[in-house]
């Protein structure tokens, strides 16, 4: 272990303990992730925005308690042509329940044969012959494969990988949402530092289907451009429970010298 970032993660712990010192706290951020960005700003930091590891080379990753137990890893869109999303959205999608007007796109793939839409299925598919991770699409009622063409690089995926996440502090947080004031109130419960394993070992748990990449993409419902494509992200994950088969948790005691 690197002893200039095992001493970073003995400072990230003690700011931790001052954090959970002061029990419930009142959400310090508005929407979806306001439980990492209150515990950035208490650890007064710049909200992530980059690719970049959130604290001094440690990537923090907020869980909240009995919630979707997915842990997202990083973003990034189909690297292999310009605008490959739009032409998974176009080609693929299906039509809105709420708008049957406009698609949207919502799937979370892994290696096994995911039946997300009547007429096609898709799978992930590690090709080190080509150096990708290719998004394969079959069509239902033929079995025939229909696209191959969609795909991640491994260079690209190696850098993002390793430059956002090779050592990782996984942060349990309780919720509360108070009705009266409408506010939702935050419990920081636990911290565990990890470091990753390796990028093969990465591509392994994608052959394996422990890792997904979960596609997020709807419509515009207003604006100039309304029915246009709404890309809300491609997210690489692994479940929860799944963690330790991509990192190996790394021992941190307090350091009082």
């Amino acid at each position: 272990m690197n002893q200039d970032i095992l001493k970073k993660m003995q400072d990230l712990l003690k700011q931790f303990y001052r954090i959970q010192s002061m029990n419930w706290i009142a959400t310090k951020a508005s929407g979806y992730g306001g439980a990492g960005q209150t515990l950035e700003i208490l650890l007064k930091k710049a909200i992530d925005r980059d690719i970049l590891p959130d604290y001094h080379g440690i990537e923090i990753k907020t869980k909240q308690i009995n919630s979707e137990p997915y842990i997202g890893l990083f973003s990034m869109a189909l690297d292999n042509k310009p605008l490959r999303m739009k032409y998974l959205y176009d080609h693929f999608g299906w039509p809105s329940r709420d708008n049957p007007k406009y698609k949207v796109f919502y799937a979370r793939i892994n290696s096994n044969i995911c039946r997300c839409t009547r007429k096609y299925s898709f799978k992930l598919y590690v090709n080190y012959k080509k150096e990708a991770v290719e998004l394969k699409i079959y069509h239902n009622f033929t079995g025939e494969l229909v696209n191959e063409e969609l795909s991640w690089s491994f260079k690209h995926l190696k850098l993002r990988l390793e430059s956002k996440l090779s050592y990782l502090a996984y942060v349990t947080v309780d919720r509360y949402y108070e009705r009266a004031t409408k506010t939702p109130y935050y419990k920081y419960q636990n911290i565990q530092f990890f470091q990753l394993s390796s990028f093969e070992q990465f591509l392994k748990l994608i052959e394996t289907g422990y890792v997904y990449v979960n596609i997020k993409l709807t419509y515009l419902k207003k604006g100039p451009r309304e029915g246009g494509i709404d890309d809300k992200g491609t997210t690489f994950e692994i479940h929860q429970e799944n963690l330790q088969k991509l990192f190996h948790e790394v021992d941190v005691q307090m350091d009082f010298s």
